[in-house]
């Protein structure tokens, strides 16, 4: 009694530290860099292209970002061109069949892959070792990282662009009346590369010249998934959020509320166990207690009758003659049954062979008072 009021004394204790931790753990814990994906327009991180994104906004006056699926770029018009830099998953067979669509309306896709061959049916092969030469279609030489370790299976339709000595890293091709540049060259555009080297120079050349839009795909970046629950709903919404559900389980919890199945003790549903019933049973077997066993198997039938036909349980056998022979269908005279029950019962000992058949007696009466 002293444990469960102490307990309740120190419950409003418990909860106040709880709201108290949880309040100075969401001030003082540090704001979370936001991290962003590789190749994104919308990131500063080194691994970013916003600095690229930034300059040809600041330069050209069309220049948006595509967020939405492929199915839905404009094929009205052409001389509009898709940027698409290190592409985070392959759309399904319905997209690449709409950005196919889209350059047969006369578009461009601009495709920088580290290694693009599951994207437009391009074949690559990989090379040993990365180069810092790179030679264009006219033969002029620039100094550019190459990290890929993937070159461009180059077919008789497709322009080389670019190569080096390991092989071709940009190509075009013709799709109807536009066309797709693919380069395995990423990370030229990316914010700690741009600069560096003949990276810009290389990289407006892959930029079409006649172009009246620009698009930077997201949308294989994941932008078109769906949010994130901190991104939909601000940090202090989710801290009360979760404070109201720790005081619900604890109000719960107070109220002597218990989640789960109810299990009901075996002690509930059984006399004994199995194990202290055959121990029981071996105990008078060795003793030769046949007596006291039929005594304990009578005395147990006599509390059946009082709760099941109220029949009292003080009387003595003989008795109750009358009532059990209404009651039970049992062969016999129930009168002479009885009189012998009775007479054995006041024997001091008997055999196992009596006990046995007297046994035998009292479990069938036992049966028919259970059944009813």
């Amino acid at each position: 009694m002293n444990t469960s009021k102490t307990g309740r004394r120190a419950l409003p204790g418990l909860i106040a530290v709880l709201l108290l931790f949880i309040g100075i753990s969401y001030i003082a814990a540090p704001e979370k860099l936001e991290e962003y994906p590789a190749f994104v327009s919308e990131s500063p991180a080194p691994a970013g292209v916003k600095a690229f994104y930034t300059y040809l906004d600041r330069e050209l006056a069309a220049v948006e970002r595509w967020t939405q699926t492929p199915e839905l770029l404009p094929e009205d018009d052409g001389g509009r061109t898709l940027v698409m830099v290190g592409p985070s998953f392959v759309p399904d067979s319905r997209g690449m069949m709409s950005y196919v669509s889209f350059m047969e309306a006369g578009n461009t896709i601009l495709l920088l892959k580290t290694n693009p061959a599951d994207m437009f049916g391009i074949e690559t092969m990989s090379v040993q070792q990365p180069s810092s030469s790179v030679t264009d279609q006219n033969g002029n030489t620039y100094q550019a990282d190459v990290q890929s370790m993937f070159r461009i299976d180059s077919q008789n339709e497709e322009n080389v662009l670019l190569s080096d000595q390991a092989g071709v890293i940009a190509v075009e091709k013709d799709y109807g009346s536009g066309r797709l540049i693919t380069a395995v060259t990423p990370e030229w555009l990316t914010n700690e590369n741009i600069l560096k080297n003949d990276h810009l120079e290389l990289a407006f050349s892959l930029l079409p010249a006649d172009q009246n839009a620009l698009y930077f795909d997201e949308y294989v970046h994941g932008s078109g998934n769906a949010p994130a629950l901190t991104t939909v709903y601000p940090q202090w919404m989710l801290v009360l959020a979760l404070q109201a559900i720790l005081l619900a389980i604890i109000w719960l919890w107070y109220h002597g509320k218990r989640f789960g199945p109810v299990v009901e003790p075996r002690e509930a549903s059984v006399r004994f166990s199995d194990e202290r019933i055959q121990a029981l049973a071996a105990w008078y077997l060795r003793g030769r207690r046949y007596r006291d066993a039929l005594a304990i198997q009578v005395d147990y039938v006599k509390l059946l009758l009082q709760e099941r036909w109220g029949i009292p349980y003080y009387k003595e056998w003989p008795e109750i003659a009358d009532q059990l022979k209404r009651k039970t269908t049992l062969e016999g005279d129930m009168g002479q049954f009885l009189y012998d029950l009775s007479h054995v019962l006041n024997q001091e000992n008997i055999s196992k062979k009596t006990w046995k058949t007297w046994s035998k007696k009292i479990d069938k009466l036992r049966e028919e008072v259970e059944e009813g």
